[in-house]
């Protein structure tokens, strides 16, 4: 890739950053700007901070109250409650690199305890691990939390379940 511009400059999204900037592949780009462009609803290329939440939801993306802040803070940089597209794309490929980077520490944690490479950890294993790494839980307590984990009752935790437990997603459907 050549780091060339995507996207010509337009009124409403003033974007001067490239794909290998961004670390973002151009179909990435082209979708965030879309989303961005929808929540600019007066097309002078600003959208209100106090839009970032319904705007990462509808991406799928529900931080909490305090990443959400920080996010703000991140997108608008000089405080006046806005932020442009520029700042938005930014913002998602840090998104995007995080959340890399956390999948890398939970595939490491996952080899871990899968140490024979099933492709699931049993549930002995992680009970003694719970029971006894950390702060460690009582019997009941790990019981409990194996049961929420394994969602598909097989008596073992496979990977997604396992992302599933440790991110606090356990409610989540997939």
């Amino acid at each position: 890739f050549t780091g060339r511009l995507l996207f010509q400059p337009n009124p409403v999204c003033h974007h001067q950053l490239t794909a290998t900037s961004l670390n973002l592949t151009q179909e990435q780009i082209t979708e965030y700007k879309g989303i961005f462009e929808m929540f600019d609803e007066e097309g002078n290329g600003d959208v209100k901070t106090q839009e970032l939440e319904r705007l990462m939801s509808l991406m799928g993306i529900n931080p909490t109250k305090r990443e959400l802040s920080q996010m703000a803070k991140d997108v608008d940089k000089d405080g006046k409650g806005l932020f442009n597209c520029d700042s938005f794309l930014g913002l998602m490929a840090l998104y995007h690199e995080r959340t890399k980077n956390q999948d890398a520490e939970l595939r490491a944690a996952f080899k871990v305890f899968d140490k024979e490479a099933k492709g699931y950890i049993d549930w002995n294993t992680l009970k003694y691990v719970l029971m006894n790494a950390g702060e460690p839980l009582n019997e009941i307590e790990a019981e409990q939390m194996m049961k929420e984990a394994d969602r598909d009752g097989d008596g073992t935790i496979d990977y997604e379940e396992f992302v599933a437990m440790m991110t606090g997603n356990l409610f989540k459907m997939s």
